[in-house]
């Protein structure tokens, strides 16, 4: 499973709604994206420190990843990108235990920055409990929203969720076009659907990504089984000013086998990139 690493922003504004009415779905939708280009505009270039903690059920087995999460983005590029960098496996170092070494890759001028950059991704990704692939990102479901991406979706507004907050609604999403924006091996559709809980103002406080989930009508006993699951829950850091994602909870159902994590984000800090 693989998401495309190239994810295009536009421009910005914002504007409110009052909290009895219920927004049109366009018009939310609309705030949503409007918001999730500011929230990739602030968190462009900042690193956080995620601990992940993965557990398979047959055979039991649990680990714990410490890593460098990072959101980068060239000075005057459209286009962002996420890498991860493992740095422990149960508390032992994996690497020359330089911490920064991503940062260094972005910070310090080089012709293949992003070149490394992907490659230590890829082997970081070989830590995993599994085989998960690289969908085990917090922003996942939330690049969606971006123009490029939204038009493939079906969005319906739902009800206001209380409990995520007073104007919060779900937003129910589904992907109507193929080939899909994930794929499978072998270059297989999987299909992404699921919900956001979105604020009057378009802030999104909370996704559910579920992929290659088959439609009702078409599920038997014989073939379906769970799809794959991410949720992200997101928050606010005192320290940079901006809304960044806090908890990310993901589930891979496998055959004979499930892969559950729990991921946490914190000590989140800027850097430049040349």
């Amino acid at each position: 499973m693989r998401l495309p690493v190239a994810c295009v922003l536009v421009f910005l504004s914002v504007f409110t709604l009052r909290a009895d009415d219920q927004p049109p779905q366009s018009e939310l939708v609309h705030l949503a994206t409007l918001y999730v280009h500011r929230f990739i505009d602030n968190l462009a270039n900042v690193v956080a420190e995620e601990r992940y903690t993965q557990e398979s059920s047959r055979p039991r087995r649990r680990i714990t990843l410490r890593s460098n999460f990072l959101l980068v983005r060239y000075p005057g590029a459209t286009q962002w990108h996420t890498f991860r960098d493992v740095l422990e496996v149960d508390g032992k170092p994996v690497h020359d235990g330089r911490e920064e070494r991503l940062e260094r890759l972005f910070a310090e001028p080089t012709h293949d920055a992003l070149r490394r950059a992907q490659e230590i991704a890829a082997a970081s990704a070989q830590y995993n409990i599994r085989n998960i692939g690289t969908v085990n990102n917090p922003l996942l479901a939330i690049s969606f929203l971006q123009r490029d991406y939204r038009d493939r979706f079906r969005f319906v507004t739902g009800k206001v969720e209380r409990k995520l907050g007073p104007t919060v609604r779900s937003v129910r999403f589904e992907e109507t076009r193929k080939p899909t924006i994930l794929t499978q091996e072998g270059n297989l559709d999987l299909p992404s659907r699921g919900v956001m809980w979105i604020d009057e103002t378009g802030r999104v406080v909370k996704t559910e990504l579920r992929l290659g989930e088959q439609p009702i009508n078409l599920r038997s006993s014989m073939s379906w089984q769970p799809p794959a699951k991410i949720i992200t829950t997101f928050g606010f850091d005192e320290g940079l000013g901006i809304d960044v994602p806090v908890e990310m909870r993901d589930q891979y159902p496998q055959e004979r086998d499930e892969i559950k994590g729990v991921a946490t984000y914190s000590r989140f800090r800027r850097f430049s990139v040349r």
